[in-house]
């Protein structure tokens, strides 16, 4: 066998990873399905020599600046990865075929792989389905106006006898349009008729439909009740498995939402 002599090795490190995960899967990030979908990325700040690498569910980043050559083969407290310093990596991520709504993001990046960075997306109207635990459709607008309100993210925390509560998050589009499957949802119990559930909602007044946020600048906001002409920032309602329920704030068209 031919040995080969190595004189130099070039150490390149990954600087950081955002792995992008469909919101609407699970309740917690390590439980959350990385999305499959070939999404694509738009940086609108970032270091002039960073490279990217953009895969399914995971885009990794390397500083070209940050390679080291070093005599003959590498060992291993030199290929150990030494954090240089963190820089701020910023852009619009979305989705080509329109399975996932678009967001804004902002990261402290360099100093966390090979943890990363999780970052959510949720699901186009389109590409939601329904199964047998059923779940709820909505329109989302401004109390003030009727004009719908774009990008919000709706939480719904159902209350199951015997195990608990269960969280559901979905995302309205730029329409307001949002349809949230319970994919988890267990059967009724016997005699049982239905579970409670309330319903939070977390948005910006003054957002509009040609530009995507991102989540971590929403803010809490009040819900028209189904059932009263009063506001909350959480309202009540009722869960059938199986039922795909649309909820409207009473006398609306509409699930009325306005600034706390």
């Amino acid at each position: 066998m031919r040995s080969v002599n190595v004189f130099e090795s070039t150490i390149l490190h990954a600087s950081d990873q955002i792995f992008w995960l469909d919101g609407s899967t699970e309740e917690t990030t390590e439980k959350m399905r990385r999305i499959a979908s070939q999404l694509q990325l738009e940086l609108t700040q970032s270091p002039r020599d960073l490279s990217v690498r953009h895969g399914s569910g995971k885009t990794v980043f390397w500083r070209q600046s940050q390679s080291t050559i070093v005599d003959q083969k590498p060992d291993e407290p030199e290929k150990t990865f030494t954090s240089p310093g963190t820089y701020t990596l910023a852009g619009r991520i979305f989705d080509p075929a329109g399975r996932y709504l678009p967001r804004v993001f902002s990261v402290t990046a360099g100093d966390a792989p090979p943890a990363g960075h999780a970052l959510l997306l949720y699901p186009a109207p389109v590409a939601v389905s329904f199964n047998r635990g059923g779940g709820v459709r909505m329109t989302l607008a401004r109390d003030s106006d009727d004009t719908p309100l774009p990008w919000a993210i709706v939480t719904a925390t159902i209350t199951v006898p015997g195990l608990g509560s269960q969280t559901y998050k979905g995302q309205a589009d730029k329409n307001g349009d949002l349809l949230m499957p319970f994919l988890r949802l267990p059967p009724l119990p016997e005699g049982v008729d239905d579970y409670s559930a309330t319903l939070s909602i977390e948005g910006l007044d003054g957002a509009t439909p040609d530009t995507p946020v991102n989540p971590d600048d929403l803010i809490t906001m009040e819900l028209g009740r189904l059932d009263h002409s009063n506001f909350s920032q959480s309202i009540g309602f009722e869960v059938v498995p199986g039922d795909i329920s649309t909820l409207r704030s009473d006398g609306r068209n509409f699930l009325a939402v306005k600034p706390v």
